[in-house]
């Protein structure tokens, strides 16, 4: 299970985080601009946490098995994610928990779903979404950047928003 007091403590360390960010490979069909991230957890053949960007409590709660993989995002001001699935790379089914950090005009950053609908985020509000299973796209129509924490769990993870 991953509990409300859980994501509230990580909105509010990934607030103050000051991380090493890395360019993540991106196809033109996927993003019209690179993303940056950091990763926290990655969960595929075996566990990799990096424990020394964490504070003691934040490092329990990444121990959760139910989460397979976590970071933080930046997506460039005009950051147009096209319609896509997300790709099946772990060894279990998951689903995403998108935890806005910094928006800088929320009725410019949305998700639209493959029925229509557009989704807008709203800081330290998060939402779970079914990634791997439904067509969706993201824009970030500000000029400025916006970020993200992700995490993805496993598919029947309870998760109390």
């Amino acid at each position: 299970m991953i509990t409300r007091k859980n994501l509230d403590d990580l909105y509010n360390w990934a607030l103050k985080g000051n991380f090493p960010m890395k360019g993540n490979p991106t196809s033109p069909n996927y993003s019209n601009k690179k993303i940056y991230i950091c990763q926290f957890k990655f969960v595929r053949k075996s566990m990799n946490i990096r424990k020394k960007l964490m504070t003691d409590e934040i490092y329990e709660i990444f121990k959760n098995d139910e989460i397979l993989n976590s970071n933080y995002a930046i997506f460039a001001g005009g950051t147009i994610l096209k319609p896509h699935i997300d790709p099946d790379i772990y060894t279990e089914r998951y689903k995403r928990i998108q935890i806005p950090l910094y928006l800088p005009e929320k009725d410019k950053m949305y998700m639209t779903w493959e029925d229509g609908r557009r989704i807008y985020w709203e800081e330290g509000e998060p939402q779970v979404w079914h990634v791997m299973d439904y067509l969706h796209s993201g824009n970030n129509e500000s000029d400025r950047p916006a970020k993200f924490l992700f995490l993805d769990v496993k598919l029947d993870t309870n998760v109390e928003i």
